[in-house]
């Protein structure tokens, strides 16, 4: 029984893993007024290896930014933006038991694990104030990253709800 309750609690950590879903954070400073920003202009962070795919995040944070109420400009912007992306790799730990029911029950049979490497995308989206150059806003989304199906919906999907909430202030509380 005993060995029944691990090998269950072994697979449920793993689907719990296999079941991960976006995740977003955002902060900002809480003594600006975001009422004074209107324009913004997107600069290089860290971006993305993958050159499409650096174009969609661009287009995402514009997009979501301009549903907002703000301008893009390429001259004397209000705002910079800086996005960043890093790639990096979680851990999945999946069970298997084979065999069935031993002389007491569960345990009769083998059990084995095996490690996946699962890749994982951060998306860091910086809001910093042109003429102090002080930060004033920071999202961070986090989520698996598929080789196939449709990125731009995911990453579209990821800026969406890291700006749902945006400007600070403006949500219904």
């Amino acid at each position: 029984m005993r060995k029944a309750i691990i090998t269950l609690g072994i697979v449920a950590g793993a689907l719990a893993l296999a079941c991960s879903t976006l995740s977003t954070d955002v902060d900002y400073d809480h003594t600006v007024n975001f009422g004074k920003y209107r324009t913004f202009q997107l600069k290089e962070g860290t971006p993305s290896p993958v050159t499409f795919t650096q174009k969609r995040i661009e287009d995402a944070v514009t997009s979501a930014l301009t549903s907002k109420g703000w301008q893009a400009t390429a001259s004397d912007p209000s705002v910079l933006v800086y996005t960043h992306v890093a790639l990096s790799q979680q851990k999945q730990w999946t069970a298997t038991n084979m065999g069935g029911y031993g002389y007491r029950g569960w345990g009769g049979g083998m059990a084995t694990a095996t490690e996946t490497n699962i890749p994982i995308g951060t998306l860091i989206v910086d809001l910093v104030d042109s003429q102090t150059h002080e930060m004033i806003w920071r999202g961070i989304a986090r989520d698996q990253v598929k080789t196939s199906g449709d990125a731009s919906g995911r990453i579209q999907n990821a800026v969406t709800k890291l700006f749902e909430d945006f400007p600070p202030g403006s949500a219904a509380k």
